[in-house]
């Protein structure tokens, strides 16, 4: 914590200077350390900075993005699902069936190369968190069909 602290004692001057700095939010108050446990003890001054500033770290900017995409492939593939099972109860002809099934499979194939580079973002993330922060999930593509085909 003394690194730290030596650090944000040397900006704080070299930010004051002869100028005149009460007018800043939260001027003369002290940091209120304490309010994110999660954050490691010797970096959670530099993180309520951050905070203060609405700067956030790369991992957090990155992490939302995975998290998003996530979402985004879970519901694509409920709704692709949906409409392959829509469009195979109301095939006409085995013919139309099996040209249903044929993108339904095509799609299956894309999705699955998405999962993968969706899957080592979330590796590469994964190893670049800080200690103590939860990892994102690697997506496995036969679990989310298994979901998917139990919500039809």
């Amino acid at each position: 914590m003394d690194k730290w602290r030596r650090i944000v004692d040397r900006l704080i001057t070299d930010a004051i200077g002869d100028g005149d700095v009460s007018h800043l939010p939260n001027a003369g108050k002290p940091l209120k350390l304490a309010d994110d446990d999660r954050a490691p003890e010797d970096q959670r001054a530099a993180f309520k900075i951050m905070q203060d500033h609405n700067v956030l770290p790369d991992w957090i900017t990155e992490g939302k993005l995975l998290e998003t995409a996530e979402a985004d492939l879970r519901a694509e593939l409920t709704a692709r699902a949906q409409r392959f099972h829509r469009e195979s109860q109301a095939a006409r002809s085995t013919d139309h069936a099996a040209s249903i099934r044929e993108r339904w499979i095509g799609f299956l194939a894309e999705f699955s190369e998405r999962v993968e580079q969706h899957n080592r973002k979330a590796l590469t993330f994964n190893l670049k968190l800080p200690k103590g922060i939860p990892h994102k999930p690697i997506l496995n593509i036969d679990a989310l069909l298994e979901k998917t085909d139990k919500r039809k």
